[in-house]
């Protein structure tokens, strides 16, 4: 590339925010230039000077979901969020927190435990993510069905914009939210809409006590039963997982299919949660480590696909089934309707796998795959391709954000 257009993308920022490209490689290619800015406005001046370059900029914090959606189209200008990690207002009385988007899940995790609170919120693969990487994919964990979404939590943000603007959507505060919820459009957009600089979110008390307990079922259809009894049971359930065999195996458990339940709460509501799931599930073991932990580690290998189906409760056995009869490793989380497959599946089986969905109103989404397979199958159905491209028109007419990510045109 030329060195002229990368001039001004060189002057729009202090000279130590630039940094080695080849430290920012994404899906094997290595962008011309890179920055690290240190506050919303070097973004959107940094995006400003790529678009009218023409230049294609793509964010990233932890680089945990380099491998999510369809191949970039242009790779040209890396803008590495990580020094973006404050927290610009903190709230305790309130439960609310505003926070930069580079800042690790982990960290702020920590700054809200110090005053007993924490956001309920598990995506995977773990707390380093960052707050901006976890919205924009809108990754979720086991706690979604029971605890809600990262965007079910989110009061507002505030995004740069290829113009060089910066646009604020929602509130800092619970009663400050009125209006369109705008701000929630940029949760899973992947950047389509603006990068996300700063979020808001509103937050909970962190739970007394928790625990975790495993029951083994003879087959699916017997752990299909016990987590459906326990489901409509009224326990203290923070996650409520079915693991199919190959899945509890590869997490250390024995090779049956297995209904994985978090309890959280007071410790007299635990307690009592844990006779419950006891006495209706008939066995039940503590399994060693940090199990949660290691189910949600699962996706952070990139080079092995990750596929998560949304479906009715009640097709979660059938579909973890299915997929482990393919060859993967399957779990469903059932309070969310969320099956998530980890391993190599024949392209065929993952197109089966789909169109079951899609007839019972549900999708299939390719969370991380390498590039030849994401070329092959589609990461994700382009739903209302008018409406996205429309959007895309009015935010980001030139694309300049993680072009292709949405798909051609998109």
């Amino acid at each position: 590339m030329p060195t002229a257009p990368l001039q001004p993308l060189r002057q729009a920022v202090p000279a130590d925010t630039e940094r080695r490209p080849d430290h920012y490689v994404v899906e094997g290619r290595t962008p011309a230039i890179a920055f690290a800015p240190g506050d919303r406005f070097q973004v959107a001046a940094l995006l400003r000077a790529a678009s009218d370059a023409g230049l294609v900029a793509v964010p990233q914090g932890g680089r945990t979901a380099t491998a999510f959606g369809r191949p970039l189209e242009g790779y040209d200008v890396a803008l590495d969020l990580r020094g973006m990690h404050r927290v610009t207002e903190y709230v305790p009385d309130d439960l609310t927190v505003t926070v930069e988007a580079g800042l690790p899940l982990g960290q702020l995790q920590q700054t809200l435990g110090e005053h007993g609170q924490y956001l309920p919120v598990d995506p995977p693969p773990g707390d380093d993510v960052t707050i901006g990487g976890m919205l924009a994919t809108a990754r979720t964990g086991a706690w979604r069905g029971h605890m809600g979404s990262p965007r079910d939590h989110l009061l507002g943000v505030e995004v740069a914009l290829p113009s060089g603007a910066l646009a604020r959507s929602g509130g800092r505060v619970v009663k400050n939210v009125t209006g369109y919820d705008l701000h929630r459009m940029h949760t899973g957009a992947l950047g389509a809409f603006g990068v996300i600089v700063e979020a808001s979110f509103k937050i909970a008390p962190r739970p007394a006590a928790t625990r975790t307990l495993a029951a083994p079922a003879a087959d699916l259809n017997e752990a299909m039963r016990v987590a459906r009894t326990a489901w409509d049971a009224s326990l203290a359930t923070r996650a409520l997982t079915l693991l199919g065999s190959a899945a509890a195996a590869h997490l250390g458990l024995p090779s049956r299919p297995t209904v994985l339940i978090e309890l959280a709460g007071s410790e007299a509501a635990v307690d009592r949660s844990a006779r419950e799931f006891g006495a209706l599930s008939g066995r039940t073991e503590e399994p060693a480590g940090e199990i949660w932990k290691r189910l949600r580690a699962l996706h952070g290998d990139a080079t092995v696909p990750v596929a998560r189906l949304g479906v009715p409760p009640s097709l979660v056995a059938d579909i973890v089934a299915s997929a482990e009869g393919a060859g993967g490793r399957a779990w469903g989380h059932l309070a969310a309707g969320a099956v998530i497959i980890h391993g190599d599946l024949p392209v065929e089986a993952l197109r089966r796998l789909r169109a079951t969905a899609e007839e019972r109103q549900g999708f299939l989404q390719l969370e991380q795959a390498p590039v030849a397979l994401r070329r092959e199958f589609a990461p994700a159905e382009p739903g209302d391709g008018d409406l996205v491209r429309a959007l895309r028109d009015r935010f980001d007419l030139k694309r300049t954000i993680n072009r292709g990510r949405w798909g051609t045109g998109l």
